[in-house]
This record gives structure tokens, C-alpha cells and sequence, in this order.
């Protein structure tokens, strides 16, 4: 099981551009290739603590995959953002979709 600070559907901010997202996947330490040197998953510490799937809005708008680690991450106390009405509306939603009933065959 996985230790984390935070979970799937919830909205998080990035501690330092202060982008608004919404977690779509955790990885229990970082799982990507081989980071380059000037790449944050450089650090130990930070590669074996917990990874976001992040999804987040660029300047246009459009949604944006990202990889973040644990540390570059702040919870949102905010549930409604009417600046990005999308990422409350995909954060409702995946939880949703984690609360409804699984139908078995």
C-alpha cells in the first residue's frame, strides 16, 4: 500500500508555479526512464517517495499530463475554482467514478 500525502481525484496545487491540477494516478516512487541530470528525480530521497499523475490546465487552457513528485505538491482546501471550472469538474468526477459500485459478470 501506498504511503501518501495525497490521493486520486483529490486537487492539489504545484508549490512553486502555483498551477492548480488534479491527481489522476500514484506511483509509490518514481517509475519513469532514467531521469537527466538536471532533473529533479536526480535526488534519492525524492525518487523514492510517492509520484503524481497530474493533470493541469496550460495557459490555454488545454489539459496537460504531468509526473510531479511528492514535494513539489500542496493540498487545495478549495472546492470550487471558478477560474478552472474544468479541473473541478474532472476532480467530481474521478471521484465519482471511484465511489460508484463495480458490477461484477
Amino acid at each position: 500500500m501506498i504511503a501518501s500525502k495525497f490521493g486520486i481525484g483529490q486537487q492539489v496545487r504545484h508549490s512553486l508555479l502555483g498551477y492548480l491540477g488534479v491527481v489522476v494516478d500514484i506511483d509509490p516512487e518514481y517509475s519513469l526512464d532514467e531521469p537527466a541530470e538536471d532533473d529533479l528525480a536526480v535526488n534519492d530521497a525524492l525518487r523514492s517517495a510517492p509520484w503524481y499523475h497530474v493533470v493541469m490546465e496550460d495557459d490555454d487552457g488545454q489539459a496537460v499530463h504531468t509526473y510531479l513528485a511528492e514535494a513539489q505538491l500542496s493540498g487545495e482546501s478549495q472546492d470550487e475554482h471558478p477560474e478552472q471550472p474544468s479541473m473541478d469538474e474532472l476532480a467530481a468526477s474521478i471521484r465519482q467514478q471511484l465511489q460508484a459500485p463495480r458490477l461484477r459478470n
